[in-house]
């Protein structure tokens, strides 16, 4: 029997595990809009069989009809354009920025 009431104690928290696994799972989700918007690249440019460029709002529109519930902020972009200039950035696509509709013209790299 105690006289005295047992102390409580705080327990640590694992945190540094939660954040390594917060960034793996943002990487894999950056990986996989990556994947989303090179599969829609690739069939639309075999669709028209042409080198040329395929505008960015195409690749949009062509991604949001095989996958409607797609939105790019959920995989951690404010917008399709930061997605493209961040697959550039991985050296997946090029990009061609349009003055006249300040878009881009997406192409292989």
């Amino acid at each position: 029997v105690r006289s005295e009431p047992k102390p409580k104690t705080r327990r640590k928290r694992g945190t540094s595990a939660k954040k390594t696994s917060a960034k793996d799972s943002a990487e894999d989700k950056q990986q996989e809009a990556f994947d989303l918007v090179l599969e829609t690249f690739e069939a639309l440019q075999a669709e028209r069989s042409s080198d040329k460029g395929i505008w960015g709002s195409m690749i949009k529109q062509a991604l949001k009809r095989r996958k409607p519930g797609f939105n790019e902020t959920y995989y951690g972009f404010k917008t399709f354009s930061e997605l493209l200039e961040e697959a550039e950035k991985a050296k997946l696509l090029k990009l061609q920025y349009d003055e006249k509709s300040g878009g881009y013209i997406v192409m292989a790299t």
